[in-house]
């Protein structure tokens, strides 16, 4: 999760509790393959329609009483996974670094830490053009041009 999201390895245990939370909420053989954790401590079928992509950044909206006229009406976000105590998602402000609980957000679920994504370069190098480059090398060492006029 932490790998396909791009983040450091400090997020461990948020994304350990977001796999618990999914964990819980899937089928699983020990118990039947028609039911989940979930549905047997709750006897509710869980909401599977609110579960998002861990790390995914999403614009979380700012209340009215915290924002005035001319203010931002979402902060950028990104998605740690679901809140404990309330029906809610659990959110890292990209900016500040403190934590947001919300349930009013829009998610970008292919959107990632691209901060950390920005700084890798990848460089690509076409095998085949190099080859033929070497072999005509290896060819001119072999058999010298004729240089005669």
């Amino acid at each position: 999760m932490l790998e396909h999201a791009g983040l450091p390895k400090t997020y461990w245990g948020e994304a350990v509790m977001t796999a618990t939370f999914l964990r819980n909420r899937c089928p699983t053989r020990s118990i039947s393959l028609e039911q989940s954790p979930y549905q047997v401590w709750t006897g509710r079928k869980p909401m599977l329609a609110n579960l998002k992509v861990f790390g995914c950044h999403a614009f979380v909206a700012i209340p009215k009483e915290k924002r005035r006229k001319l203010d931002a009406r979402a902060e950028r976000c990104r998605f740690l996974g679901y809140s404990e105590h309330e029906k809610a998602y659990r959110f890292e402000d990209i900016t500040s670094g403190r934590i947001v609980i919300s349930r009013d957000a829009k998610f970008m679920e292919n959107v990632f830490c691209e901060d950390e994504r920005q700084n890798t370069q990848v460089v690509t190098m076409d095998v085949a053009e190099d080859a033929t480059e070497d072999e005509a090398s290896d060819d001119e060492q072999r058999n010298p041009p004729d240089t005669r006029p």
